[in-house]
């Protein structure tokens, strides 16, 4: 049997205003992609024993009245509103398994239990992503523990409509328009696909390998106690060590997503934060302990630009990226979803890790040609390398990409290392890139492909691509629109660019 019930919840004030520019940044996507795994997300919260429904409702409700955001109706445009209410009901479904339903901009937030001989067992939440970001939800379990004991909660001292407010003020605004330079300045110099590579199979899905590393966790202990960098720091600088010596670029150029929680009174804001930037880690010639240095540095730089308007950041980047002719993917080549608090102390261990897991799973479609998504940095290392076409990168390769990752982090726990060190740890040559590979505007292309990229989009020897330089000639139409035809099927396409197109 399957029952719903109203949790009531009381606000403060009931208020309308403009979107913050986090929330406007999920609000593009959630219109240009109201299905995308990210819209919304899911949490499980953690339930004492002997914990009856009344207490779960009372808990609950006292959550949703403390933070706007979660009791607010949202107009998914630019520049869209956020329209807080003051009392009124979220669902909590009752019922055989603790699956929340789906949620939306007008009810960003829904609640499940299960409930056996009275109690609450399983207690799972969905929130729609331009309610809250990740590090939202570690605040609101943190909270919904407290009120369940019956802790008392000081007053919210920040609510998103309260942040929309302040990004108004003029020194918010340089920041976002600083923010905005420092994008497009990447956008105008990184490589379309970092990871440009030959194919290794003609047709190609979407798949990504998975890996569970106790080995790897014990060694970031004992890296961050050396270091004094929090742990994804240190796998975003083995991340680039590798990618370096695969791709032979001395700079890892690529996006992320930044938290924009450097300021403390953003520490337990409720509410979505985080947008994608750039990070740049210059890997040249550097040991494995300056590499970190360096990421650390990188990931700050990127994250003073993590805040910016999400529909300027687009219009200014399409114009670049056609410009450049390329097509490169904006999600992040690398992302952690990890707060790291636990501090630099290593733990004693005595027993031998256990072997590491590996596992190959088929993912949505995608056009990034390869990712990395960090999980878990405490008793194991929990990762993924996601790659859009396994043409190009084969789950054998995924696997062995996350397998150097793990030798370089054990080879580095016990001492620093330098740079041959780290390309002896990682034991994997660079990309074998053929005759007919160029390095084009910062981009390895090859000629084969993008010749077959001017003959789908203009037909058969209408134009012939030539290197280097990669120019072609038109006659039968303009330059211009040999350029837009081009671009339209570029996207997907890793290893092309659309060429610099003249006039027989």
């Amino acid at each position: 049997m399957v029952q719903v019930i109203p949790v009531g919840f009381r606000g403060q004030r009931s208020v309308s205003g403009p979107l913050t520019v986090g929330q406007l940044n999920v609000a593009k996507w959630l219109a240009d992609a109201p299905d995308a795994p990210a819209a919304q997300l899911h949490q499980h919260l953690p339930v004492p024993p002997g914990t009856t429904l009344d207490a779960v409702v009372a808990a609950l409700g006292a959550l949703v009245g403390r933070h706007e955001g979660l009791r607010s109706r949202y107009v998914l445009a630019d520049p869209g509103a956020q329209e807080v209410r003051a009392t009124g009901t979220v669902p909590l479904t009752v019922g055989p398994s603790a699956a929340p339903g789906g949620v939306s901009a007008d009810e960003p937030v829904r609640f499940a239990a299960t409930v056996s001989g009275g109690f609450v067992t399983e207690l799972a939440a969905a929130y729609s992503h331009i309610a809250v970001d990740f590090q939202a939800l570690m605040v609101l379990e943190r909270e919904f523990g407290d009120l369940l004991r019956g802790v008392a909660l000081p007053d919210v001292e920040l609510q998103p409509l309260d942040r929309a407010e302040a990004e108004r003020s003029p020194a918010r605004r340089r920041r976002q328009e600083q923010a905005l330079r420092h994008w497009f300045r990447h956008v105008e110099a990184a490589p379309a696909h970092l990871y440009a590579r030959p194919r290794v199979a003609a047709a190609g899905g979407s798949g990504a390998c998975g890996m569970s590393s106790a080995a790897a966790a014990r060694a970031l202990d004992r890296i961050a106690a050396r270091t004094r960098v929090s742990r994804p720091t240190i796998v975003l600088a083995a991340w680039c060590a590798l990618l370096s010596r695969r791709s032979a670029y001395d700079i890892c150029r690529f996006v992320m997503l930044s938290a924009n929680r450097f300021e403390s009174g953003l520490r337990d804001f409720v509410g979505t934060l985080a947008q994608a930037t750039f990070v740049a880690v210059d890997t040249a010639g550097a040991g494995f302990d300056e590499l970190v240095r360096r990421a650390f540095g990188a990931v700050l730089q990127a994250g003073v630009h993590g805040a910016y308007h999400v529909y300027r950041q687009d219009e200014g980047t399409r114009t670049r990226m056609a410009a450049r002719g390329v097509a490169p993917s904006f999600e992040p080549m690398f992302n952690s979803v990890i707060v790291d608090t636990r501090g630099f102390d290593v733990p004693a261990v005595a027993a031998e890790p256990p072997p590491t897991d590996l596992l190959w799973v088929e993912m949505p479609p995608t056009n990034i040609l390869l990712r990395f998504d960090l999980g878990r940095a405490d008793d194991l290392m929990v990762a993924r390398v996601w790659t859009g076409d396994t043409g190009r990168v084969s789950p054998a390769e995924a696997q062995e990409l996350l397998l150097a990752l793990e030798r370089l982090l054990l080879a580095a726990a016990g001492r620093d290392l330098d740079a041959p060190e780290i390309a002896a740890a990682l034991a994997m040559a660079p990309l074998d890139r053929p005759p007919g590979w160029q390095l084009v505007d910062g981009c390895w292309v090859d000629l084969a492909e993008v010749q077959r990229l001017v003959d789908d989009a203009l037909g058969p020897r209408v134009a012939r691509v030539d290197g280097p330089g990669l120019t072609a000639v038109v006659s039968s139409m303009s330059p211009e629109e040999a350029h837009r035809r081009c671009l339209e099927l570029l996207p997907g396409r890793h290893a092309a660019m659309v060429p610099r197109f003249t006039r027989a």
